[in-house]
């Protein structure tokens, strides 16, 4: 490592050597915390949510670091009071999390494709043969976007806020926000044009650790014809394997084999999976994506982990926090219900008013009713009252008084004010 190395060069070294999980590349966009110890060659990318890092994915750094850099990063968060989790983290990172005596969940399955290996034909993929047939018999095309322009950016841009618009959930944060064109230089985008316009696009991070392409977005037009997405992740397979790539990954299906745990119990983690699936599948269509990654019978799932140490409630409550930049409610909410979120402040500003003027209708009434308020004002009062008496004291004395006051005073609101700044 070169001693005039920056940290930005550093992290992308890192990426570029060792990432290993598909959302490597998404540890060097813009807004991470990051603990990278300086005797490590490694580096942890996390956010900040109800005093628990909430970290992206994998460690960045070689497999036989992998529990030391987990052990430092968790007495790191220990040291400050900070509780820690990893999101989306590989098997690899969940089985030696299990071994160092952190919480390993199951949260989904990710399917992979062996791009050596594996072809549309036969019965496991008739579904997606027959949908990318007929996207290019309706005149859908797809190539990579390998030059920029404007004008197509400005197109993906529309996309992505019509792809956001029409889905049924609030737009959500952490690993989830939309952001196509972050680190570009090391993306592959493909888009997928109609009649003269682009009606999709999909992005691609690197994984180089395992010669892998990861879809990271795909954004479709609400219009775009049915096949569509199905013909982008192909001709991107067909080009990562013509490339020399090994894998070609989906992303992680949430939530699917999760009520199988590999490491413990977990038995809330798996009623919490069963409520999702039959409560909250109108908001964020877990079946349907599911569905949609299991018809394009990849080679084989790995298990995707949530690891955390600690209570399970915290962990997630703070989970929940990345994810909803719009506050907890936002999460809970369908789109179109999103409105219900300012009802609980509402209701309290409605009780506060209506309690300041029934006291002061109160009062104005019923003058006996502020004889305790009064009385307590005439209390406050009696604060001046000893320099008041001292009357046939020196002014040295009475200066002195007040000298004393005004420092206890001053300390009393000097432990206030450290008490909330540490709070």
């Amino acid at each position: 490592m070169s001693t005039t190395e920056s940290a930005t060069e550093r992290r992308q070294r890192l990426v570029d050597t060792h990432g290993y999980n598909g959302l490597a590349l998404l540890t060097l966009y813009d807004g991470w915390r990051y603990f990278e110890p300086s005797d490590l060659d490694g580096f942890v990318a996390f956010e900040l949510h109800r005093n628990t890092a909430v970290a992206c994915g994998d460690p960045v750094c070689a497999e036989a670091d992998l529990p030391e850099l987990m052990t430092r990063f968790a007495a790191h968060c220990e040291s400050r009071k900070w509780r820690f989790m990893f999101v989306g983290a590989s098997a690899r990172v969940g089985k030696v999390a299990h071994e160092l005596g952190f919480n390993a969940v199951k949260v989904g399955e990710e399917p992979f494709f062996d791009l050596e290996n594996y072809s549309l034909s036969g019965k496991g993929a008739k579904k997606i043969r027959s949908a990318t047939n007929l996207a290019r018999r309706s005149g859908i095309t797809v190539e990579e976007y390998k030059t920029q322009s404007p004008a197509i950016d400005s197109e993906i841009d529309e996309i992505a806020r019509e792809w956001l618009a029409s889905r049924k959930s609030a737009p959500m944060g952490f690993l989830l926000r939309s952001r196509p064109f972050a680190k570009r230089e090391k993306k592959r985008i493909f888009i997928a044009s109609f009649e003269g316009r682009v009606v999709a696009a999909m992005t691609c991070a690197p994984a180089p650790a395992r010669n892998m392409l990861y879809v990271e977005e795909q954004l479709r037009r609400p219009d775009a014809p049915y096949g569509t997405t199905e013909l982008l992740v192909e001709e991107a397979r067909v080009a990562a394997k013509a490339d020399g790539l090994s894998l070609l990954s989906l992303g992680t299906s949430p939530l699917q084999g999760a009520a199988a745990q590999p490491y413990g119990n977990f038995r809330a983690v798996k009623l919490l999976v069963r409520a999702l699936f039959s409560r909250a599948n109108f908001i964020y269509s877990f079946r349907s994506l599911n569905h949609y990654k299991k018809k394009f019978a990849p080679t084989f799932w790995e298990d995707t982990f949530f690891i955390y140490r600690g209570g399970m409630l915290a962990a997630t409550v703070a989970l929940a926090a990345a994810f909803s930049p719009d506050g907890l409610p936002s999460l809970m909410l369908p789109k179109r219900m999103q409105w219900l979120r300012v009802v609980p402040a509402a209701a309290l500003w409605t009780a506060a008013l209506a309690g300041v003027f029934l006291t002061g209708f109160s009062a104005w009434e019923f003058p006996v009713l502020t004889l305790p308020v009064r009385e307590s004002f005439e209390l406050l009062g009696l604060v001046r009252l000893p320099a008041g008496l001292m009357v046939e004291q020196t002014q040295d004395t009475v200066f002195a008084h007040r000298v004393v006051s005004f420092v206890v005073l001053l300390a009393v609101g000097a432990a206030v004010w450290q008490r909330r700044a540490r709070a």
